[in-house]
């Protein structure tokens, strides 16, 4: 059956205007799919920057913590062995001061009356009880 020139023509220009759309649309879907692409990846390397930047900051706060904690443990330290120091300090103190405590009777028993209200035992202990020579 003889087809129709004016059919022919029909048929062709429909079959052309398909294949105009169909590349027109393979284009543009290959065009979207390149873009999205370029978007995973443009959306790739800002997640890794930031994943970076965030384990910078982490590891900078990591080491003021540990700066911060080696500080506080070396003033704890040095707290600790001050108190140790005034501890023996006050030791030291109560023990003199009993000491003195102990001699100070007998030291007003053998002054007797003296003239200035202390003698010389009194003023050897008063002596001592200040860190002054005999």
């Amino acid at each position: 059956m003889p087809i129709n020139p004016l059919t022919r023509t029909a048929v062709s220009t429909v079959l052309f205007i398909a294949a105009v759309l169909a590349v027109y649309f393979a284009g543009r879907i290959d065009g979207h799919r390149t873009a999205m692409q370029a978007a995973e990846k443009e959306k790739a390397e800002i997640i890794g920057t930031y994943q970076a930047a965030a384990l910078s900051a982490e590891i900078r706060y990591s080491e003021k913590l540990a700066e911060a904690a080696a500080e506080k443990q070396k003033w704890f330290d040095f707290a600790q062995d001050q108190s140790a120091k005034l501890a023996a300090a006050n030791r030291q103190l109560d023990i003199q001061t009993a000491k003195l405590q102990e001699q100070i009777p007998n030291a007003v028993k053998n002054d007797g009356n003296g003239f200035t209200g202390i003698g010389a035992d009194s003023l050897r202990i008063y002596n001592r009880a200040f860190g002054y020579a005999d």
